[in-house]
């Protein structure tokens, strides 16, 4: 059954996506066809970026609405995989999470395109060692796939990186997938290889080595590269490899912060070797087994895979969601944790219960609802319209919109932690355990 689901969902997702992509393609045609004399160039140009940003809306609200109906099913999966870990149900949680790892990249390569000038940031102190080791967790089954490995040789958990965290993991993540699908699946080896990742961080700048012995190279790859960052989706051109768009997404943030992606054959190794640096500023503390990165804490033990069901105190959280399905389920997680919950369905809801008692310990808040969306409950809690309490409750922004600099968004409207869906239990237990050591 849930095999089942995980089809129809890929169906849904693929026959949304062509829809959009002839979308644009009807308004780029209609534009071109349209009459303008030489004089209303100005007028074209910004009928152009219209649709830029049209089209970036657009593929943020499919994002969302895409994930949405994924989040129930994976929700499940995770607590059956609690439970009894099996393979397939993993297979079925792996294969999902990269399905939206795609979406999500296109969305981004959309967005930096149309917000280039005034692409948000957010800067916060980021522990590269603790942000590298998430993403090799995130990556540790698409790289299986491909018969691979991801192998960290990294000791530096004390340098920290002042630079928006969500940039960051673009850059890497988008730079270790570009190399995963440049694999010939022709013949994946039987026993798995390591793909080795190196980095440091001195005199205000990061150098990150990646060797992937699997990994196949073409003469042409930089000019791929180019054409993928230039690609909108109107455009009539043979299919574009998606390591092209990959690579193109970390390409285009890396210049943001004066940074460049080199990749080469390896001869003494084989396979490919992918250079990238970019400068940012640096400060060196004190290391920690938890470090809190981009609003969450990471385990880095091998213990932190299985944590223990149920949480050693009792919070009375606060949820804002409006789809009953997903109400359900996080009720059932949270009671799965030992929590106490109460539900709202928007955000003036919160408003009014928040007004009305201060009992609550944080609030796990939904972004897109109805009468009063999270981020408009959430600048008037800090605008302390539900009274002082509002102002200082923690807010941990819950949501399907999941693109790049979301999270800057949330944090500028005062929220403390970000969780993006479908939810890891894993990270919604690091986030309780957090608001606890804060408090």
């Amino acid at each position: 059954m849930l095999f089942l689901a995980l089809l129809i969902s890929c169906i849904i997702i693929a026959f949304l996506l062509v829809l959009v992509f002839r979308q644009r393609r009807q308004i780029k045609e209609l534009s071109r066809k349209a009459y303008r004399p030489e004089s209303s160039m100005l007028v074209e140009d910004e009928i152009d970026e219209n649709t830029d940003v049209g089209s970036v809306a657009l593929f943020a609200t499919l994002s969302h609405e895409l994930r949405t109906p994924l989040n129930g099913l994976l929700g499940i999966v995770q607590m059956l995989n609690e439970e009894k870990a099996d393979e397939d149900l993993a297979a079925i949680e792996g294969c999902a999470r990269h399905m939206l790892a795609v979406i999500s990249t296109l969305v981004n390569h959309s967005k930096i395109k149309a917000e280039w000038d005034d692409l948000p940031e957010y800067r916060e102190w980021v522990s590269p060692y603790e942000l590298f080791e998430q993403i090799a967790v995130h990556l540790h089954f698409r790289a299986g796939l491909r018969g691979l490995k991801l192998r960290l040789d990294h000791q530096d958990k004390t340098t920290r990186l002042r630079g928006d965290y969500d940039h960051l993991r673009n850059i890497i993540e988008n730079t270790i997938l570009g190399s995963l699908e440049a694999i010939s699946l022709v013949e994946i080896p039987v026993d798995k290889k390591a793909l080795t990742i190196r980095w440091e961080a001195s005199d205000g700048e990061v150098r990150v080595d990646i060797h992937n012995p699997l990994e196949t190279y073409s003469e042409d790859r930089g000019e791929q590269v180019v054409t993928a960052g230039g690609l909108t989706t109107g455009e009539r051109l043979p299919r574009v490899k998606m390591e092209y768009v990959y690579w193109s997404v970390a390409s285009m943030l890396l210049e943001k912060y004066k940074g460049a992606l080199i990749s080469k054959p390896n001869p003494n190794e084989g396979g490919v070797s992918t250079l990238f640096s970019f400068e940012m500023e640096q400060m060196q503390a004190s290391p920690s087994e938890k470090l809190p990165i981009g609003g969450l804490s990471y385990e880095g033990q091998k213990a932190a895979a299985k944590y223990v069901k149920q949480l050693p105190f009792k919070l009375s959280i606060l949820v804002a969601e409006d789809d009953p399905v997903a109400r359900s389920l996080m009720a059932t997680v949270l009671k799965h944790m030992g929590q106490e919950s109460r539900f709202a369905t928007n955000g003036r809801e919160v408003l009014d219960l928040v007004s009305q008692s201060k009992s609550y310990d944080l609030i796990l808040m939904d972004i897109d609802m109805p009468i009063m969306d999270g981020l408009s409950a959430a600048i008037a809690l800090r605008n302390g319209e539900a009274g002082e309490f509002g102002t200082k409750i923690p807010i941990v922004a819950v949501t399907a919109f999941n693109t790049l600099s979301d999270e800057s968004r949330f944090r500028k409207a005062g929220m403390n932690y970000f969780l993006p869906k479908p939810v890891k239990l894993k990270n919604l237990r690091a986030v309780l355990l957090e608001v606890v050591r804060s408090e």
